[in-house]
């Protein structure tokens, strides 16, 4: 349960960055982009289950300078189950997003799940000049699978897209389409801006966009139903909290605690 609060993560996925213009075909840079976080911020969330506190996730960046010769971000996340949770679903998940920084796209994708028995391994390579990325999978009691997949130019992985939004001058009533990829799947995340909302959260009251993210061809949010995410209303558009339905009750990710420089 707890892995799915954990796709807005990979989306606003978030995750996402320039100063892009918002249309609805493609993402589309402008200008130079102007970061509204850096290598050093942190976010540490509690997930909870309906009251219960089911566990906990993070989102951190860091960054390469001289990742195969590009000055890159490297986005994290990391999600585990409390251990009095354990018994019931153990989790302990991480995911890894190389972002080009002047280019504005994902260089590689990493993604290793421990679910309960389920356990994968991912990794995406994205060759962004010739449109190609080589995926490779690893799952426990299972054959390793291989794949080459065409990908549009510019595009992102689920968590490279959140970032990507965080970059936008969001307005109530946007609609934004960015092209991504999750697995071997190429698709558009469409994030939808609703409205603007004051929430407070273990980390404080902050004035928000509520947004919420759509994969366009009927994938994985469509799928296991609506995930909304709260978006600060500054230049941060720092994520505090998420909300999604499950088939009993409801999970909620809250900000607990952040730093960022």
């Amino acid at each position: 349960m707890t892995k799915k609060i954990l796709l807005p993560l990979f989306l606003l996925v978030s995750v996402l960055f320039s100063q892009a213009s918002t249309i609805i075909d493609s993402v589309t840079v402008v200008k130079k982009t102007v970061y509204p976080f850096a290598s050093g911020e942190y976010l540490h969330f509690e997930v909870n289950y309906g009251i219960m506190l089911a566990g906990y996730a993070t989102i951190e960046i860091h960054e390469n300078k001289n990742f195969n010769g590009r000055d890159c971000f490297i986005f994290k996340t990391t999600a585990k189950s409390r251990r009095a949770f354990d018994w019931i679903f153990k989790v302990r998940d991480w995911t890894m997003s190389y972002f080009d920084k002047e280019k504005v796209h994902t260089l590689k994708f990493e993604k290793e799940l421990r679910e309960g028995s389920y356990e994968v391994d991912i990794d995406i390579d994205y060759d962004q000049v010739n449109h190609k990325a080589t995926y490779f999978q690893k799952r426990k009691g299972k054959k390793n699978k291989n794949a080459v997949i065409n990908i549009p130019e510019s595009v992102m992985d689920p968590l490279s897209a959140l970032f990507y939004v965080r970059t936008l001058d969001l307005k109530v009533g946007d609609e934004i389409l960015i092209p991504a990829t999750d697995n071997k799947k190429v698709y558009d995340i469409k994030v939808i801006v609703h409205k603007m909302e004051t929430v407070e959260v273990p980390s404080g009251k902050f004035r928000c966009f509520v947004v919420e993210p759509i994969m366009a061809d009927g994938g994985v949010f469509k799928k296991d139903g609506k995930v909304q995410v709260w978006l600060t209303a500054d230049s941060r558009k720092m994520p505090v909290m998420m909300k999604t339905k499950v088939y009993i009750g409801s999970i909620t990710a809250e900000l607990f605690e952040y730093r960022t420089k």
